[in-house]
């Protein structure tokens, strides 16, 4: 069964709104440049856009590693660690400076198939960290996310 997995940093606004859904002067209060984040961190977004640039209601910035074939979750976030902690101190100053808050999240899809009896098979990979990950994750105050999706395998109809 196949499992792909990326990891990506993104950034987004401490405010705290009372929505969804949101008024006009929360959604002005939660925008920002994505462009001083990128000047702040020296990192290069893969993707980033201001609230109404196409039509977009938010702010967004993010750093995204490409997808890779693997089981193991906590390889995909430790690859992404390595290039954030170089920036920490930037990043830190960013998100002061900024009123931002910063996690990374995980995306996992796995493909369903079918046993040889047809029965449905589904594996999932076990997301375990270890204790220096964690601590890692927790030197740089990011937050941790995953989501999870399972497909159809393209030969089950």
């Amino acid at each position: 069964m196949t499992c792909l997995q990326r990891a990506y940093l993104y950034v987004t606004s401490e405010h705290r709104a009372a929505g969804p859904p949101y008024s006009p002067a929360d959604l002005d209060r939660i925008a920002f440049d994505p462009a001083q984040v990128t000047a702040l961190t020296g990192l290069t977004p893969t993707t980033s856009w201001r609230r109404h640039d196409h039509g977009h209601r938010f702010s967004d910035w993010t750093y995204e590693l490409p997808e890779r074939r693997t089981h193991d979750t906590e390889e995909v976030v430790t690859a992404l660690l390595t290039i954030l902690e170089p920036h920490a101190a930037a990043l830190a100053t960013a998100r002061h400076l900024l009123d931002l808050q910063a996690g990374i999240m995980v995306v996992i899809t796995t493909e369903a198939g079918l046993t040889p009896d047809g029965d449905i098979l589904i594996t999932t990979p076990a997301i375990t960290y270890t204790a220096e990950t964690l601590h890692r994750l927790a030197a740089l105050d990011l937050s941790l996310h995953h989501d999870q999706y399972v497909t159809a395998h393209p030969c089950d109809g």
